[in-house]
Order: C-alpha cells, then structure tokens, then sequence
C-alpha cells in the first residue's frame, strides 16, 4: 500500500486541484477534434482521470 505524501497546506492543494482541472478540462478540447473514437475515448478518460486527482486533492473543490 503507497504512503499518501505529505498533506500541503490547503491553498497550495486548492491550487495545485485547479491546475489538474485545467488539464481535464484542455483533455476534453482536444478530443473533440480527435480523428479517432479511441482516440477521443483516450482523451475524455484523460479528462476523468485528472479530474478524479483533483477530486482527492482537494475534496472542497468542484468540477467546473
């Protein structure tokens, strides 16, 4: 089982949630124009998977 790395102060993990929610959120721009369904499913679970960090990182925050 991983140790959970040490805890950073809240605005630092408010912070560091947001900039993983960018990259979600640029994951999702770029699957639109994705020329492939596998593609565009790679990028989308991209997406979920930067927001899923975000989530943990920062339970108070929201996807926006």
């Amino acid at each position: 089982m991983p140790l959970d790395p040490t805890p950073e102060p809240t605005g630092e993990r408010a912070e560091a949630a947001d900039g993983l929610r960018e990259q979600a959120a640029a994951c999702r721009r770029l699957a639109v124009n994705a020329r492939t369904r596998a593609g565009t499913k790679a990028l989308d679970d991209l997406g979920n998977h930067f927001d899923e960090r975000a989530r943990k990182m920062d339970p108070s925050s929201q996807r926006k």
